[in-house]
């Protein structure tokens, strides 16, 4: 099974409309169906309840249940701490961008596994990174 790491900036379209939706399903039925594994900083999660939690057509339950099915789809999430954020502090200070950001390409690093995002203001900072994939491109 083919392993990559996503930001939320892929997640977050599971539970909206948006440009790029389509291919972000297809991602998250990929690793539904066992065809890819999904990881990702646990920094995600919050990321997500957040982004969420100011979608006016929700409540607390809802975005309860929405976490809820990101914990049940499988996605292997790693905690902050170590290699993971000395790595995303260096990457932090090389690509000029916020922690929470480099997090996502540290722990991209860290596996040996592509990054899938939608942010194209991350793709843009990291600009040579090997591992950076778009979302349109996955």
């Amino acid at each position: 099974m083919k392993a990559c790491v996503i930001d939320s900036s892929v997640a977050v379209k599971w539970f909206s409309q948006e440009a790029a939706t389509g291919a972000a399903l297809a991602l998250r039925d990929d690793a539904f169906l066992g065809k890819r594994r999904l990881e990702a900083p646990d920094l995600l999660l919050y990321e997500i309840g957040n982004a969420l939690r100011y979608n006016p057509r929700l409540d607390a339950e809802d975005v309860k249940l929405a976490l809820g099915s990101l914990l049940d789809l499988g996605i292997v999430f790693h905690p902050a701490g170590g290699a993971l954020l000395s790595k995303a502090v260096d990457l932090a200070f090389r690509f000029r961008m916020t922690v929470y950001d480099s997090c996502f390409i540290a722990l991209s690093d860290i596996l040996g596994a592509p990054l899938i995002t939608a942010d194209e203001k991350l793709a843009a900072r990291a600009g040579d990174h090997p591992r950076i994939v778009r979302l349109s491109e996955a």
